[in-house]
């Protein structure tokens, strides 16, 4: 028995509907994105505050996508890429580096070969103390024995007499390339934080403290600190990482950033 011509309309409209629904998301399981959602970018403060932020708006406009920044540090970027929390990480060392330490602490907890690396930019680790602290330049031993806690008082390397404050954020790439440039274990009593740059927050603040820095961090604190020269280069090699089966969306901001880190 044929349908009457309104319901037989109706079923065709919706049809159509369905079609086009269907096809909407097939089109988001393709791409990873549903159009206008953004792009989440975790990690590294040093590639966050050196690139990603300063540069957020040019990267958005080059890439046609809209990002979202949250610094923390290159091991919880890493992290939240493989959770699926992140689309891209952002990390202060090659990304090998990284998931060898990662997959060290953690065997088998995720495959390596599902990630790939890109660089885009450089910068170096320096040592920073407090303007009021009179040091002006520290040798290579002296900055291992103000980090691990054999040195207890400025007055051993010529400054004030003030018990030293070292701080250190041990999930930062920095921590890491900071105690095996200089050759020390970081000591019990170190001042832990939670990002990078919160290091210069405390030593803006402490006369006693000592930490370190990137070159590439765009901190509001760095007219309140000071760069002590050591005579020891601490070079950092800034990347992103992303999942190999990323969606075209997420590749348009990687090669964007690229473009802005390595101009």
């Amino acid at each position: 028995m044929p349908l009457p011509p309104l319901v037989s309309k109706l079923l065709h409209q919706g049809k159509l509907i369905a079609g086009a629904i269907g096809c909407c998301l097939l089109l988001t399981m393709t791409t990873g994105h549903a159009a206008g959602a953004e792009i989440s970018v975790q990690g590294a403060t040093t590639v966050a505050t050196g690139l990603m932020i300063p540069h957020e708006s040019e990267i958005e406009a080059a890439s046609g996508q809209m990002i979202n920044i949250l610094p923390s540090s290159t091991t919880r970027g890493l992290a939240a890429l493989v959770a699926g929390e992140a689309d891209i990480a952002m990390l202060a060392e090659p990304l090998e580096d990284v998931e060898k330490k990662a997959l060290e602490k953690a065997p088998g907890s995720f495959d390596p070969t599902k990630f790939v690396g890109y660089h885009v930019g450089d910068a170096q680790s320096q040592i920073i103390i407090n303007p009021a602290n009179t040091v002006t330049t520290l040798t290579k031993e002296q900055v291992a024995g103000l980090f691990s806690g054999a040195i207890k008082n400025w007055k051993e390397v010529g400054g004030p007499d003030m018990e030293v404050l070292a701080v250190t954020e041990p999930t930062s790439s920095q921590h890491a390339l900071i105690s095996k440039i200089y050759g020390f274990t970081f000591g019990p009593d170190v001042r832990e934080v939670q990002n990078a740059s919160q290091t210069a927050t405390i030593v803006a603040q402490a006369p006693n403290a000592i930490s370190y820095l990137s070159t590439a961090h765009q901190v509001p604190e760095r007219d309140r600190i000071k760069v002590v020269e050591t005579g020891v280069s601490v070079p950092l090699s800034l990347y992103v990482a992303i999942r190999k089966d990323a969606s075209d969306a997420v590749r348009k901001v990687v090669q964007a950033a690229i473009a802005v880190g390595t101009m």
